[in-house]
């Protein structure tokens, strides 16, 4: 019998809206004592749906059924065959590197799976999703029988629930620590050994699809580079130069790597180790000019509380970017932020043009792909922005 977890009256409306997160302070009595398969139920004993509990999060539970069907590996693989049916109808030709499970919003909280060519990286971000291993990985090996598939443990989520940090190897040969696959016949390396995330920033791969589009002819400022796919994008998008600029002499060494994959011409790459605020101050001393400037910073802000301090930075980024511009220049302006949303984002933009002087419109609003689909229940796991914006 499963162990029941009742809301405090008047605290269901969520779960009734089909919500999968239950906050434990929402919880009546005490929550589960282990990560295992609970009910969710309301104060009148109503059932609410079925998950999995997380006793040291502050989500304690994630609901992945609303109603009185069994949780088991039959509804999991049908889960998994409809994520992968969404990415055959979607995800672009000459591509085996993309999200095939975008945890909430496909229906299987807090597990994430990339495929790059036949290697599954997969993340169990909470303790509930690992305790539900034995329903999702045989349904995962079903669905991609050749492939390898590497666990990669070292989340900040996984730290704080007390799970083992070690990456694990769940199914077939270990891969490479760098693995080759394709966006659109463009090659990119994933770094699994020691990359951000599982090893590479799928969500951008329509935007880097759009600076491809954008860059024949000119010049293209990739800032906070890491892999350099942005500039790899645009030199085969036909750019008349690139320059990526991150911290990191790894990456930078990553982003060479990609370049030449592609037997591009590594005349017209610079790569800059240093620090962006720093490098773009210097480079709007100097005034220089660029056709395509490129902001991509990591998440500067991960909780409510660091939003404020989160906006001063993209403000200051994307003034000096703007600042850089050619006439008719192109600045592409990320956030990876969750905290932050598209509107506040819009308003730090507006701020940024006018510190710069720098009259700015918004061309398009963008977001990840569709291999990235966001749950309509679930909102909040919405946190990829970019605007294209044009002098």
């Amino acid at each position: 019998m499963l162990k029941p977890m009742f809301l405090r009256p008047g605290r269901d409306d969520a779960a009734r809206r089909r919500h999968p997160w239950v906050f434990s302070r929402a919880l009546s009595g005490n929550p589960a004592g282990a990560a295992e398969e609970v009910e969710i139920r309301a104060a009148s004993g109503a059932l609410l749906g079925r998950g999995f509990a997380s006793p040291r999060s502050s989500i304690a539970a994630r609901i992945w059924r609303f109603d009185d069907g069994p949780l088991d590996t039959a509804f999991v693989r049908a889960r998994l065959e409809s994520a992968a049916r969404l990415r055959d109808r979607f995800v672009p030709p000459e591509t085996d590197g993309y999200r095939l499970v975008h945890a909430e919003g496909d229906g299987l909280p807090g597990l994430v799976v990339d495929r790059y060519g036949d290697v599954l990286v997969v993340q169990a971000t909470t303790a509930g999703t690992e305790a539900a291993r034995p329903l999702w990985l045989p349904a995962l090996r079903e669905l991609l029988p050749q492939a390898s598939i590497l666990q990669r443990n070292d989340l900040a989520s996984r730290h704080g629930e007390g799970l083992p940090l070690e990456d694990e190897l769940l199914a077939g040969d270990p891969p490479p620590g760098r693995v080759r696959f394709r966006e659109r016949g463009v090659t990119y390396l994933a770094d699994l050994a020691g990359g951000q995330k599982t090893g590479f920033f799928l969500d951008q791969r329509e935007n880097r699809h759009l600076v491809q589009g954008l860059a024949a002819g000119r010049s293209v400022l990739n800032l906070f580079s890491y892999s350099g796919a942005f500039g790899v994008a645009a030199l085969a998008g036909g750019a008349s130069r690139v320059t990526h600029v991150d911290v990191s002499e790894r990456a930078l060494a990553l982003a060479r790597e990609n370049h030449a994959a592609n037997g591009q011409d590594l005349t017209r790459v610079e790569t800059v180790a240093a620090d962006a605020f720093e490098d773009l101050r210097s480079r709007a001393a100097r005034g220089e000019s660029w056709d395509v400037v490129v902001t991509d910073p990591p998440a500067f802000a991960k909780k409510t509380p660091d939003v404020d301090r989160a906006c001063r930075g993209y403000k200051d980024v994307n003034r000096l970017a703007l600042k850089l511009l050619a006439p008719g220049g192109l600045l592409l302006a990320c956030s990876c932020s969750g905290p932050v949303s598209t509107d506040l984002f819009q308003k730090v933009l507006f701020a940024a043009s006018l510190d710069a002087g720098v009259p700015a419109r918004i061309l398009e609003r963008r977001g990840a792909g569709p291999d990235h689909p966001v749950s309509i229940d679930c909102p909040e796991t919405e946190y990829l922005k970019a605007f294209l914006l044009s002098r």
